[in-house]
């Protein structure tokens, strides 16, 4: 299952939308914010959206809300001012860092694993360019059987290196790309060694302290009170909040140990806007297109007809967005302290459309409605997915609730939240599910849309 999770989720943030849906518009600074308000409200309102939202073109914030509660045992509403854990938005910062080290001389991309890490499997053959384009075949730690387990405790970058040093690779390093949060503790552990100063101190040295993010950190010490800090959920139910399950983000440092405010994060836009963090020249020649995530970006030459370099975090209790285009000096923050994806698709990538002037994707029904007790009670039951799916042939049951549908599939749950008597919306994923009847009458299965994805399922 958790490679259903990183497969459904790379589905997500590679939605290939039109590069032109319509004719452009020249979109004033006043109806950008009045037309991204309105489109927000509803995910607002269904409980699919709690978070912060920060759009700016050209050094000027056209739009900034917050939505939902940082802490919805206490009611304390999400602000400006919370501070998210990004998740994988970290590692544009660690990529940042090793590409400092290399401007100064202290090391080259070029350079072998073997080099730093001398005991390190296979390390002659996995240079530092394969880690920051996932193209080394190290297994994604994420990944492992005792993952969820291994990741409640606190771990040094040494003990969390030793994990997956040992394992084989899963291809020969630059034959392919498959995304590895492990590259980036790798990258950690190097830039300890190289500049002899630890992963938290090197980033707010050399690139928090630069940038003026000063309501940014590492989160490396489950024992320090973070100010302002967001508790992290996941979606239940028709519109409430789980709490997320524990993970101390020491088991994540390099790849997604960080938190940050929507302000702090613009600060590193802008800053990336000069040389105060990388030279220009240095960007230009590592932040490119690629198959995968490449140096921490997933970057597009024409997405709506624009280029865009995207940072995409997702972790328990937590989604992230940091979209840059560069060439039209737009960014757009999405923070959430929900586990749901809404914030990333369809959120992000609209929130881009209104602001180009593009017409917006067709909307996802997200209201409730009420069907009758019989109806959904006649949907319960076990289904099977076919060998196209994400986990190839998953089972899954679903079982009626009161007003709603629960999906478990592995080790799992999902609300199926009824939009109308067939059609539901999936709210950890927003995915749209819709039942099916045969000739005579009986559910015999249904569809279900990820993205530009749809999968069949029977019963």
């Amino acid at each position: 299952m958790k490679r259903f999770v990183s497969s459904i989720l790379l589905q997500i943030a590679c939605v290939i939308l039109p590069s032109a849906m319509a004719p452009a518009q020249t979109v004033n600074d006043r109806d950008i914010a009045s037309r991204v308000s309105a489109y927000l409200r509803p995910f607002a309102v269904s409980g699919n959206l709690s978070g912060t939202v920060l759009i700016a073109r050209s050094g000027r914030v056209l739009f900034r809300q917050s939505y939902g509660m940082a802490n919805y045992e206490l009611r304390v509403p999400n602000s400006n001012e919370t501070r998210y854990h990004i998740a994988s938005v970290a590692k544009p910062f660690t990529a940042a860092a090793i590409l400092q080290l290399q401007e100064q001389g202290r090391l080259s991309v070029s350079d072998h694993v073997s080099k730093y890490v001398p005991d390190f499997s296979n390390g002659d053959q996995i240079t530092l360019d394969n880690l920051l384009t996932h193209s080394s075949g190290i297994s994604d730690i994420n990944g492992l059987e005792d993952y969820d387990t291994f990741a409640r405790s606190p771990h040094t970058i040494d003990q969390l290196v030793a994990k997956f040093a040992g394992l084989p690779l899963e291809f020969a390093p630059g034959s392919k790309q498959r995304y590895s949060n492990s590259n980036y503790i790798l990258l950690a552990l190097i830039l300890e060694k190289v500049s002899c100063e630890s992963y938290e101190n090197y980033l707010r040295k050399h690139i928090f302290e630069p940038a003026g993010m000063h309501d940014s950190g590492v989160d490396g010490d489950a024992s320090r009170l973070i100010p302002l800090a967001a508790s992290g959920y996941n979606p239940a139910g028709i519109s409430g909040f789980d709490k997320a399950p524990y993970m101390d983000w020491s088991s994540k440092t390099g790849a997604g140990s960080l938190y940050s405010t929507v302000e702090d994060l613009y600060r590193f836009d802008r800053a990336l806007n000069t040389d105060a963090l990388l030279k220009r020249t240095t960007q230009q020649k590592y932040f490119v297109e690629g198959d995968d995530n490449v140096y921490g970006w997933y970057t597009w030459n024409s997405r709506l007809g624009h280029r865009l370099l995207a940072a995409k975090g997702h972790g328990p209790g937590f989604t992230a967005e940091l979209d840059r285009f560069p060439d039209d000096d737009v960014t757009i923050i999405v923070l959430s302290n929900s586990y749901g994806t809404a914030s990333q698709h369809p959120i992000a990538d609209a929130l881009a459309a209104i602001v180009f002037g593009q017409q917006l994707p067709p909307n996802t029904p997200q209201r409730a409605v009420t069907i009758p007790e019989t109806l959904l009670a006649s949907y319960a039951g076990q289904y099977q997915f076919g060998p196209d799916y994400f986990d190839p042939n998953a089972k899954f049951t679903l079982t009626a609730k009161d007003g709603f549908l629960l999906m478990h599939i592995g080790d799992r749950n999902a609300a199926l939240v009824p939009v109308s008597e067939t059609a539901f919306l999936e709210r950890t994923f927003f995915g749209r599910v819709v039942m099916t009847r045969d000739v005579e009458g009986r559910v015999s299965g249904l569809t279900c849309r990820y993205g530009d994805k749809t999968f069949t399922a029977r019963r």
